[in-house]
């Protein structure tokens, strides 16, 4: 059964919903657990929708060849790719997956008096921090058509962040293409996601990416890392910035910042 972009961005949302009081255990570890939610969502998909195709490390890239001229035995491969056997390659849906590691950010903070590889003057810069916009950069330009194989060209092409701390959302918002969607009940897991290529003409191929810029308030009593639950949230109805919702008090034209 093949799924939309927009199917598979609700499939993630409630994913999130289901494993965020796990993950808020996990993600203040040092060290990179992306791979982690590659597997748990992939297992996910396959025991709640198992007519659903989601391929993990595929090889949807232009083949590398070693000193030798022979195949690389070191493929590049994507993170996830949706409809992966569906015989027409414009509804895969490649999809490149970024997760904050607070384990650097939380034992590492950041000197504003060293070099701003990011060039934010008076601001900290935290190592965990620069990782993630650098990687979901290098992503996006890793999704280059020219850099895909004819199998499997023209397929759609995502980048998605989670990000667990409210530090990282300016220089999400700044300096990547992604746009924050969703935050789960609990405030603990949010989600950017940006879809960068598709050739299918249809309303939802844009809709996810049509939020306003925002930024959340900080509770300093909150039981969430993104504050305390905001009024209308529950776990019915959580916040949900792909329906055109947006935080309290923000908007297109005023939208929150954090300081």
């Amino acid at each position: 059964m093949e799924i939309d972009y927009n199917t598979f961005i609700e499939y993630l949302k409630k994913w999130c919903e289901e494993r965020s009081d796990y993950i808020k255990q996990c993600w203040p570890l040092r060290g990179s657990w992306e791979a982690w939610v590659q597997i748990d969502f992939a297992a996910y998909m396959h025991s709640n929708y198992p007519d659903v195709d989601i391929l993990r490390e595929a090889e949807i890239f232009k083949m590398r060849l070693n000193s030798k001229g022979n195949r690389s035995s070191k493929q590049p491969a994507v993170d996830w790719l949706i409809n992966g056997n569906t015989a027409n390659p414009r509804y895969r849906i490649a999809v490149e997956l970024k997760c904050l590691s607070a384990g650097p950010l939380v034992n590492s903070i950041g000197d504003p008096q060293q070099v701003d590889p990011l060039n934010i003057s008076n601001q900290p810069l935290y190592p965990a921090i620069y990782s993630l916009v650098k990687g979901v950069n290098e992503d996006q330009e890793k999704l280059n058509q020219n850099n895909i194989n004819d199998e499997n060209r023209y397929c759609q092409t995502t980048v998605v962040a989670l990000n667990f701390a409210p530090e990282a959302q300016n220089y999400l918002k700044n300096y990547t293409k992604l746009e924050s969607i969703y935050i789960t009940t609990n405030r603990e897991v949010e989600i950017w996601a940006q879809l960068f290529y598709t050739s299918v003409k249809s309303d939802w191929a844009n809709s996810a990416s049509s939020t306003a810029p925002f930024g959340l308030p900080v509770s300093s009593n909150s039981s969430g890392l993104f504050g305390s639950p905001l009024p209308g949230s529950s776990l019915s109805n959580p916040i949900d910035l792909t329906s055109g919702s947006s935080l309290l008090g923000s908007s297109a034209s005023n939208p929150m910042e954090i300081e």
